[in-house]
């Protein structure tokens, strides 16, 4: 699993969260991150918090099946209760296991990282990875996290994962997803009409895929399309590395068609 995704990772600044929630999740996350049984201590220093919120924790999890508790060693570890409520939610992307088939698959495919996102209300979340060729060890990437940016270009998806999520929307829902990121704090108020906005999402709605090339300022590049899920939620999935030679159109079309060709296979 990557350590760093576009989208991914907590942004308090942009969103409110409910402190215990905030802590529950985190710690479900540790555990993913760890192999083996740990001490509530050895949580808790993992994670910057108190012993005490993290003990009530863990022992809710206990308390409900989804953590295993040892007296004797007095740790904590996973219980198979979380695999299948996660399987019983991953019914509903094309069955058990296809959409991890579908990751490793384009990962195996391309040699790149494969990222697959979501809309979250007027933002972009990072739902599902595997490392490819490119790693994420010491570089600092800055991913804009909300679906729409004004700059001084205009009005403009934020990504190119972005754009593919506002491509599967009806124009008036990307009006609705940039009136509400204003109405919020998340992009500026008092900008120009959107037109710009409304036509380089059809761009991509038309092209079928949206890129990220390299440059001065980016050191990375991407390229990503819709992932037809049978959920209410856009979904988009892509390609990201240093070595997908965007600049070449031939191969980002090849690259474009193969990547819809392997998604389509595991959606219908």
């Amino acid at each position: 699993m990557a350590k760093v995704v576009p989208g991914r990772g907590k942004n308090p600044s942009e969103r409110g969260t409910v402190k215990s929630c905030d802590r529950t999740i985190d710690v479900l996350e540790y555990f993913a991150s760890v192999q083996g049984p740990v001490r509530t201590s050895e949580v808790s220093a993992a994670l910057g918090l108190p012993n005490s919120s993290i003990d009530d924790i863990l022992r809710t999890f206990a308390a409900r099946g989804y953590l295993t508790f040892n007296r004797l060693s007095k740790t904590y570890q996973p219980s198979y209760k979380i695999v299948g409520t996660a399987r019983a939610i991953e019914r509903s992307y094309f069955g058990d296991g296809r959409t991890a088939a579908l990751l490793r698959e384009l990962r195996d495919e391309t040699g790149a990282t494969v990222c697959m996102t979501v809309q979250n209300d007027c933002w972009l979340e990072t739902v599902g990875a595997v490392e490819g060729s490119w790693h994420f060890d010491g570089e600092t990437i800055d991913y804009r996290r909300t679906l729409v940016h004004y700059g001084d270009d205009g009005w403009r998806p934020a990504t190119n994962f972005a754009g593919i999520l506002l491509a599967s929307q009806s124009n008036v829902d990307v009006m609705d997803v940039a009136g509400r990121s204003q109405k919020i704090g998340i992009a500026a108020r008092g900008a120009p009409t959107m037109g710009k906005l409304i036509e380089r999402v059809g761009r991509i709605r038309a092209q079928g895929y949206a890129l990220c090339r390299r440059n001065d300022t980016v050191a990375v590049e991407s390229i990503a399309c819709p992932l037809p899920s049978g959920s209410n939620v856009p979904v988009a999935i892509g390609l990201i590395g240093h070595d997908l030679n965007l600049r070449d159109e031939a191969r980002t079309r090849r690259l474009a068609m193969g990547l819809r060709q392997t998604i389509a296979r595991y959606c219908n």
